[in-house]
């Protein structure tokens, strides 16, 4: 397992707008290099299914459970993929005007080696983190 923490990102939106942004639908998170996502309730939480695209061009199917809990944060537990086993928790912190994000987890992966799983996580979450902030500029 390998412990992670990312903290000291912001988005330039106050936490309530963040807030409704995460409530949305799929349709306002528009991540490239993922398709065929589905989302499934259950319960208070929600299962999000997708594909990534592999080495060599192969589809990786993902399923992660997401659990909200506003305004503090969410937990996601990664339920197949590559990362299948890991948890992580992304809270938001209420800066005013901007809201700041911290994501602490654990990872791990059988198809991943240990000592690369920080590199491609961390790659994960700033891809993610950009795609949002530009998703955020075009919420309203």
């Amino acid at each position: 397992m390998v412990f992670i923490i990312d903290e000291g990102s912001t988005f330039d939106a106050p936490i309530e707008k963040v807030w409704r942004f995460m409530q949305m639908g799929r349709e306002q998170h528009k991540h490239v290099g993922r398709t065929n996502m589905k989302i499934e309730p259950q319960g208070d939480s929600s299962i999000l299914s997708f594909e990534t695209e592999g080495p060599g061009g192969n589809k990786i199917q993902n399923r992660n459970k997401s659990t909200s809990f506003p305004p503090v944060g969410r937990v996601v537990e990664y339920l197949e993929g590559p990362l299948a086993g890991s948890r992580a928790v992304t809270y938001y912190i209420p800066m005013g005007q901007k809201t700041g994000i911290t994501v602490v987890g654990e990872f791990v992966s059988k198809t991943i080696p240990e000592a690369q799983i920080k590199s491609v996580v961390m790659e994960i979450f700033e891809k993610s983190f950009n795609e949002d902030v530009e998703n955020l500029k075009n919420f309203h």
